[in-house]
């Protein structure tokens, strides 16, 4: 029982945790409307476009919707840097919410699919706002570390929920139609944006040039560009790459395979949906004991061999509860390659870019999928259903197989700065962070040898530095008075960069020792993101200069 409760236990404080907060618990509720929304309307326009056409036609619909959004995405999550995030994802969720309403009155009004494909492309590009908004929102909405860390696990909660109940109203509605499905999800996503209203945060800080969305433009060619020059970057998202081609293609066969091979008929399809997502949610669990190894090229090579074991089981899949297995298994490996390959992926790109190369791949893997369904119709001309489903999960794990060995050097390279992690772990205005961006910072930090008597820093010179004490005895001096000592994992130097005075107090070695320096622009970078960060370290740094003045 006691170990049962500590696995309960740590979620359920989570959750607490976050409905104790009113306006998380609100954004929260949007963003699972949202999610039940997206899925269900995926899978109704792939099924109306079956239903028109058959395979080629899905795949064709597929390059209408997805290309547009894909080229978009960059811009559209860039837009919670320039204005209110609560604001963009208000009005996100409302123009996808009469985007979506519009394309269910044609539909259920028997216009043309033409028009049709056209009102459905326009709502997909409304979508892109909504995740990444979403998660940059969090941390402006919490009061504390925990209430952070509990806000992000809701919100994968949130996802995983409203993927399965997505593929269930898609499911439920197909019988009544395309045009019933977008109408539900165009109900959820305006009963999201009204609860989002009264969430407000604080204005960004004004920003150093005008908005103009062909900045955003060259932002997002820049982290393009970072992607094509660093060879770690290059594996990674050739893998990405070819991993959204192969969903692509699956997500077109899966139509036929539901309708045709197994005769479940348009709600089979909703069903298989609801079925990736239980292994979303499976996936996710096994990704928060890989994604935590120092090395995970491994783990990536097994994500990529489960991705290549659910396309054989999809192509030979004569009965329904193999096709049931092989969807969970799809989910969970997508999942898995997912979050093992963003953690490699912020492990070797600076963090000056990481939003950009984030925003590039983002664009990257909807327009891969845009091509994998382009290509499955012409798979399943030349090879038959079941081969054409074989091929696309082979090709995955062939690609990890033939970049292994690159992977490998990539994880000797980022080899975790285990010290370095361990003292900022520690320090309360570090703790709201998650770990990839801690793991960051910790690699910004260089070490400086402090012989007895060094003065590492003096008072009334300019600060341009923070220290963590690594080893050592630190003596601080205020007017010559020593008011504290300090000893490993005591940190110093935050005042003037915070206030932007001069130092306020000495701080000499007392013994041989040595400290991890962080440099200035780094460390108010990473407080700015995180407001609740830069309210432990002004608070840290309020008592401090209440302690010395007294």
């Amino acid at each position: 029982m006691n170990r049962l409760l500590s696995h309960v236990g740590p979620p359920l404080r989570a959750l607490q945790a976050v409905l104790r907060n009113g306006r998380i618990t609100r954004m929260q509720l949007a963003f699972l409307l949202f999610n039940v929304a997206e899925p269900a309307m995926w899978v109704a326009i792939f099924v109306y476009a079956f239903d028109q056409g058959g395979t080629q036609e899905v795949g064709v619909v597929s390059i209408l919707v997805l290309v547009p959004a894909g080229v978009l995405a960059p811009v559209a999550a860039a837009l919670g840097d320039r204005f209110r995030r609560e604001l963009v994802v208000r009005f996100g969720y409302l123009a996808q919410s009469v985007t979506t309403g519009i394309t269910a009155a044609a539909l259920l009004a028997g216009a043309t699919p033409a028009v049709v494909y056209v009102l459905a492309a326009i709502a997909a590009i409304t979508y892109t706002t909504g995740r990444p908004n979403h998660h940059a929102l969090m941390p402006l909405l919490s009061e504390s570390p925990e209430q952070v860390a509990a806000a992000n696990s809701v919100s994968s909660l949130s996802e995983g929920i409203g993927y399965t109940a997505g593929g269930i109203l898609a499911a439920t509605l197909a019988d009544a139609g395309a045009g019933a499905v977008f109408a539900a999800a165009a109900a959820a996503l305006l009963l999201g944006m009204l609860l989002t209203l009264g969430v407000r945060t604080p204005a960004p800080e004004p920003a150093e040039a005008p908005f103009r969305p062909w900045t955003l433009a060259v932002d997002a060619a820049s982290g393009l560009a970072v992607l094509v020059r660093a060879r770690g970057a290059r594996l990674l998202v050739m893998l990405a790459g070819v991993v959204a081609i192969s969903s692509g293609a699956l997500g077109v066969l899966m139509v036929p395979l539901a309708i045709d091979t197994l005769g479940l008929g348009d709600a089979g399809v909703g069903f298989l949906t609801t079925m990736i997502s239980v292994g979303l949610l499976v996936g996710a669990g096994a990704s928060v004991v890989f994604a935590a190894r120092r090395r995970l090229t491994a783990a990536i090579v097994f994500g990529a061999a489960l991705f290549a074991v659910s396309g054989l089981l999809f192509g030979w899949a004569a009965a329904t509860v193999v096709a049931v297995v092989a969807s969970i298994v799809y989910g969970a490996a997508l999942t898995l390659l997912d979050v093992l390959g963003r953690t490699m992926l912020q492990r070797t790109t600076t963090d000056d870019v990481l939003t950009r190369v984030f925003g590039a791949v983002e664009a990257l893997w909807l327009l891969g999928y845009a091509g994998g369904a382009a290509l499955a119709p012409v798979l399943e001309s030349w090879l038959g259903l079941s081969w054409a489903f074989a091929v696309t999960g082979l090709a995955v794990i062939g690609t990890a197989l033939a970049i292994m060995v690159g992977l490998r050097a990539i994880d000797t390279a980022s080899v975790l700065p285990e010290r370095q992690l361990g003292l900022l772990a520690r320090i309360p205005m570090f703790a709201p962070l998650p770990r990839m961006d801690l793991e960051r910072l910790a690699r910004q930090l260089d070490r400086i040898e402090t012989p007895a008597g060094t003065e590492v820093i003096r008072q009334g010179d300019v600060g341009d530095r923070f220290y963590v004490i690594d080893e050592g005895r630190f003596e601080i001096l205020v007017d010559g008075a020593r008011v504290a000592v300090q000893g490993e994992g005591g940190y110093f130097g935050e005042i003037a960069l915070l206030k932007d005075v001069p130092r306020t107090a000495t701080v000499r070695a007392i013994d041989d020792g040595a400290v991890w320096a962080l440099d200035q622009e780094e460390f108010l970078a990473t407080l700015t993101d995180l407001p609740q960060a830069a309210r432990a370290a002004h608070a840290i740094s309020a008592e401090r200069l209440r302690t010395a003045r007294s």
